[in-house]
């Protein structure tokens, strides 16, 4: 997908092309809408700013804390960052788990889904998506993000995982835009996991056209690369619960300098969840959506689980759950026992 930006462009253009995504019949259509009337009027007005895969708004490396985690940092894909691994004490475990997170956030935020399942025998992987977590620390054009280059590396992972623990079953579990990525990657490489756990996968939104309006409107004066000051309203829309909104914005891990170039890749690329989900025909999946969850529309995850089309399927709504069901804090109890349940029953017959 090429973007263009708009530089000197009349107003009216410009509005029209923000609102025509928006009440476009369906998420598809909002996307191909918004992607013809750029190139509609782009001529001299534009030029070429990138595909679908959005960049970080610096080249150079950055420094960061040390990671506050229990778990060990192990190298499995030569080229990409160590992932975040919580070992089992089991002496075999019932299955390992790879953990994929939501954009502006990092692996590291699995820290108690990570020990608790642990703790309950299962080998629980995290691993950073481009443009985030160990990536920051990481100069030039490989670590900016992109979702393409991010599947990719998830494959390989997932096939580096398997290696290493052979005769196990493997699961693949994200959150939000990492949910999405976990549906994508299940539908095209099924022979690499188990089963599937996505949350709040749904690429319908709350406040879609104020929003928009406001990063079109940043992408229209040639700020696609800057951040977009909107990480602190998605994260307060995300849980209305105050603590975990202080914990999220205190770690420095994650990003809150998003741009908007970066948030239109994420919702291009949800909107397409649906048609993912579609394509996984025989794997156990089960959708997650928090009910007090702001920024998702439950809607939306309720729609992508009726339209799969595997018979081994399972909806959750977590009652107390918000945006950030597993990469919570504190994972709520109903969650843990709900997953592992899931595990558990889809984990007896390994490939």
């Amino acid at each position: 997908m090429v973007r263009r930006v708009f530089q000197g462009a009349p107003a009216a253009i410009a509005a029209a092309g923000i609102l025509v995504s928006f009440f476009a019949p369906g998420p598809d259509a909002s996307a191909c809408a918004l992607k013809r009337l750029l190139s509609k009027h782009s001529g001299s007005h534009a030029k070429v700013v990138g595909d679908a895969g959005a960049s970080k708004s610096e080249d150079a490396a950055e420094t960061l804390p040390v990671r506050t985690t229990s778990a060990k940092e192990v190298d499995l894909v030569a080229g990409i960052p160590p992932v975040l691994y919580w070992q089992t004490t089991a002496n075999k475990p019932k299955g390992a788990l790879l953990c994929l997170h939501e954009l502006g956030m990092h692996a590291g935020r699995f820290e108690d889904l990570g020990k608790r399942m642990a703790a309950d025998g299962y080998a629980v992987y995290a691993m950073d998506l481009r443009g985030f977590g160990a990536w920051r620390r990481v100069a030039g054009k490989d670590s900016h993000m992109s979702i393409e280059r991010s599947l990719e590396d998830t494959k390989q992972t997932l096939e580096a995982i398997k290696k290493s623990n052979p005769g196990i079953p493997v699961f693949l579990l994200g959150e939000a835009m990492g949910g999405a990525m976990a549906l994508k990657v299940a539908s095209q490489y099924p022979q690499l996991v188990q089963g599937v756990i996505s949350s709040a996968p749904g690429g319908e939104h709350y406040k879609t056209v104020s929003s928009y309006l406001q990063v079109g409107g940043r992408v229209l004066t040639g700020r696609n690369n800057k951040d977009a000051h909107m990480s602190e309203d998605l994260i307060g829309m995300g849980t209305p619960r105050e603590p975990l909104q202080k914990n999220i914005k205190s770690d420095p891990w994650v990003r809150m300098d998003l741009t908007p170039k970066e948030l239109m890749s994420c919702q291009f690329f949800m909107y397409k969840t649906r048609t993912f989900a579609k394509k996984i025909k025989e794997k156990p999946v089960m959708i997650v959506q928090g009910a007090r969850d702001g920024e998702s529309k439950p809607e939306g995850a309720e729609k992508v689980s009726e339209g799969l089309v595997t018979k081994d399927k399972e909806y959750l709504v977590v009652k107390d759950g918000d945006h950030y069901v597993y990469q919570d804090a504190q994972v709520n109890d109903t969650v843990m026992n709900s997953t592992l349940s899931f595990l558990n029953k889809y984990g007896s017959v390994t490939d």
